[in-house]
């Protein structure tokens, strides 16, 4: 059984095989379950470098099963071009096939899934963000200005899919409804939560420093969505007001020109730390020595970095985004955009016994996203799609 899985996620065909992020390693393994996986996916390359490391080998991959689509961000000339190839790529391969996947959001979706429909292949969404929202708070104009197109593309598909599998347990659900079969599971890969995390945040508790709070975020610095700039803005306003004890740390790719030179018309630099890009090993090292974690996106899946941060018992923060609210407790739930709730969430957690009870309850609700349990119930889901497909042939 072959099974095609259609992305604008990076796969690298290097001398010794494939490679692509740690996140995406997780699912194309579940993925692969199925039957035998082929990718049509994007390349890396200078002028579009990949966000996060691609240093994870597929190992179940062989690079003949690997295929490029043409970027569709040059000139007119040369989208045209490039859209014309990629159809006649997914005129190839789908009808070799016995699955379509989708990885949604993404480009060639729509025509992927009309030729699935022609050839009377089952077709698969992997939903796991949501369009409207990505698109619609885009920096480039057109992208903002089409949304509202690929929002309604994204929900005739999602409707007509045979399967969808959701990261959400419900906010992605209800935006985006399907006649199909479905699941809604995070694909997060989460190893169990240790026990010693939470004891050593308690006892981080007791011997916590009131002069020095450690406020941190992961997310890439130049995409604008990932919202960084309204902590900045809330720890300016904190430090106006007198409050000289938080400092706040980002972790993710990008140079961040926008957001250092927010800080410096702001006059924050010294609050202000950017740490670039880190492995796993180390974004869980510096979140078991932070204070605070806060997830300012204004559009999400279900975040996995929240996820992460809870499973070493640190309080968090987000906006009322994606599936964020699936996550938090209401009372740490901001309106999208809002410097004053950041702020009050954040003063909040400077009552001892809450930030105590909060540390304890995203520990025990992190236990819920550990890695073993949630590909449980997808490998339980892609069998039976296997097991359909199988019936009616």
């Amino acid at each position: 059984m072959k099974v095609l899985l259609v992305t604008d996620q990076y796969i690298d065909i290097r001398p010794d095989g494939c490679y692509c992020n740690y996140a995406l390693l997780g699912t194309l393994k579940n993925m692969n379950i199925i039957g035998e996986l082929h990718i049509i996916a994007a390349k890396v390359s200078a002028r579009k470098p990949a966000a996060q490391p691609i240093n994870q080998k597929i190992d179940f991959i062989t690079t003949d099963r690997v295929k490029y689509f043409r970027p569709l961000t040059a000139s007119i000339g040369e989208y045209l071009r490039n859209n014309r190839y990629n159809k006649g790529l997914l005129d190839e391969i789908v009808p070799k096939v016995d699955l379509v996947i989708g990885y949604t959001p993404g480009h060639n979706l729509n025509y992927a899934h009309k030729v699935a429909k022609k050839y009377n292949i089952p077709y698969m969404t992997f939903l796991v963000a949501c369009p409207l929202d990505t698109m619609g708070n885009h920096q480039r104009w057109i992208v903002r200005l089409l949304s509202p197109i690929y929002f309604l593309t994204t929900k005739k598909i999602v409707k007509n899919s045979d399967y969808v599998h959701y990261v959400t347990n419900s906010f992605l659900q209800k935006r985006y409804p399907t006649e199909g079969k479905s699941l809604g599971c995070s694909d997060a890969n989460l190893k169990e939560p240790n026990i010693a995390s939470l004891y050593a945040r308690l006892g981080k508790i007791a011997q916590k420093s009131s002069d020095n709070i450690k406020i941190v975020t992961i997310g890439h610095t130049d995409i604008r969505y990932k919202g960084q700039e309204y902590v900045i803005k809330a720890i300016a306003k904190l430090i106006k007001q007198g409050e000289i004890k938080y400092h706040y740390y980002l972790i993710g790719a990008g140079e961040g020109l926008y957001l250092k030179k927010l800080c410096k018309q702001l006059n924050i630099e010294d609050y202000i730390h950017f740490l670039g890009r880190k492995t796993p090993n180390e974004v869980m090292s510096i979140l078991a020595d932070s204070d605070i974690y806060i997830q300012p996106s204004l559009t999400e899946g279900l975040p996995r970095a929240v996820v992460e941060a809870m499973s070493v018992a640190l309080p968090c923060i987000g906006f009322n985004t994606g599936g964020i609210p699936e996550l938090l407790e209401p009372n740490f739930i901001v309106p999208r955009k809002d410097i004053n709730g950041i702020i009050s969430c954040i003063k909040r957690l400077d009552d001892e016994n809450l930030y105590k009870d909060t540390a304890i309850r995203n520990f025990n609700t992190a236990k819920e996203y550990e890695h073993s349990l949630l590909t449980k119930k997808i490998q339980n889901f892609f069998s039976q799609i296997k097991i359909d497909i199988f019936a009616k042939k």
